[in-house]
């Protein structure tokens, strides 16, 4: 978000000693004197005396008073850090009382600078709220900061506050607040990535494709050159069963990463988590494949494929357990050996996934240790499934050490 520096001289008013009460002027030139203890004594009264109280001016400088008090909060050592510690609130609501006064437009530029700074301190609020998890009174901060942006019609400074807000509402998992924070930013063509992961997560989640499809294809024309935005399109289609389309925007996708091999690695590593998310499993393993062979030294392929293998090892298994025990046509014994050769095929993935955890350096492995354990969980039953049990011990010994580290 753009800095908002308050300039006091934006604007210069027209000063007629004759259309002013005594209390505004000398508040007025108290504060240009930078005397805003004293400034504030004399504006408090004018904002209620009935001679003044209904003058946009008073209102102006009230807001002028408030957010230079506000704009010296922020500073350690300045003898009126503390002056008044609802500055902000006092300085919001002369602000907008002094935009409903002001019908002449009068005062209404150097008016919207002030609001715009009460904006950005709100928003500054709001991050340190967030900061804290407080994710209801983040929302409700970012709300504030977005209302008077618009005030102030600075409705493009409010993107962060939606952005921000959205993030809270997505930690504290209320997807209609989500949807309130985060659409508008689809609308102003946002090229934030969790902008668009988000939304087509939930319309994914409740099988609304077509909403899935347009936030798709919103983040491919905001994000012309990000491969993210293909991928989430191809994801889109093949939803839809559109395999050709889905597989021209992987293509895509891939040829924009064709100069960068860890990238492009990955890439193909996430088209084989689309194509299995569709149970499109041959095109899983295949592309699965191609990043093992580009890039054989990683996590996310090898996982990836024996993460797929062991869950149609799994669905077998429990197809298996679901032929009635009078069946005679062997179909039992066809799905258990169906479901052991998958099982048999994760082995190497995992072990490959293992070993590059292994490899990495200390921090890697406290970074990775809840993947660690997602592979020896799995080797684990992979092991006892095939009565493999001298393969199977030190498996067993490597998840109480990773239980020992978790206590």
């Amino acid at each position: 978000m753009k800095k908002i520096a308050l300039i006091l001289a934006l604007v210069v008013i027209s000063y007629t000693a004759g259309a002013q009460s005594l209390n505004v002027s000398s508040a007025r030139e108290a504060q240009n004197r930078g005397y805003l203890d004293k400034a504030k004594k004399l504006i408090d009264p004018a904002c209620e005396h009935e001679q003044t109280r209904n003058d946009a001016k008073t209102w102006y400088y009230a807001g002028l008073i408030y957010s230079q008090i506000g704009g010296e909060a922020d500073k350690p050592k300045s003898k009126y850090k503390n002056l008044d510690p609802d500055w902000l609130v006092k300085c919001k609501n002369a602000a907008l009382r002094c935009k409903e006064l002001d019908t002449d437009k009068e005062y209404a530029e150097g008016n919207n600078t002030i609001l715009s700074f009460v904006g950005n301190e709100y928003y500054k609020k709001a991050i340190a709220t967030f900061n804290q998890q407080n994710w209801d009174e983040a929302m409700a901060l970012c709300d504030e900061s977005i209302k008077i942006f618009n005030e102030c019609g600075k409705k493009e400074y409010a993107s962060e506050s939606y952005l921000l807000a959205g993030k809270a509402a997505f930690n504290s998992h209320n997807n209609e607040a989500i949807l309130k924070y985060l659409k508008p930013l689809v609308r102003s063509r946002s090229k934030d990535q969790f902008v668009y992961r988000t939304l087509f997560d939930i319309y994914k989640s409740t099988a609304d494709t077509n909403e899935a499809i347009k936030v798709a294809q919103n983040y491919a024309k905001a994000a012309k050159d990000d491969y993210n935005a293909n991928m989430m399109l191809a994801e889109a289609y093949l939803l839809k069963g559109n395999l050709e389309q889905g597989n021209a925007e992987i293509q895509k996708a891939l040829d924009l990463t064709g100069d960068k091999p860890e990238v492009h690695a990955s890439l193909l590593a996430a088209a084989g988590a689309v194509f299995e998310g569709v149970n499109d499993f041959t095109n899983a393993e295949n592309r699965y494949k191609e990043s093992i062979q580009a890039l054989p030294n990683q996590f996310l392929a090898n996982f990836g494929l024996g993460k797929m293998l062991y869950n149609r090892a799994v669905d077998k298994l429990n197809e298996a357990n679901n032929v009635p025990p009078d069946d005679e046509t062997g179909l039992y014994e066809k799905l258990n050996d169906e479901s052991k050769n998958f099982f048999r095929q994760s082995i190497p993935y995992f072990n490959n996934a293992i070993n590059f955890i292994d490899n990495l350096d200390e921090h890697g492995q406290a970074t990775n240790r809840a993947n660690l354990f997602h592979c020896l969980n799995a080797l684990n039953t992979v092991y006892a499934r095939l009565e493999m049990y001298d393969d199977l011990k030190p498996i067993k010994a490597r998840i109480d050490e990773l239980k020992k580290l978790a206590e």
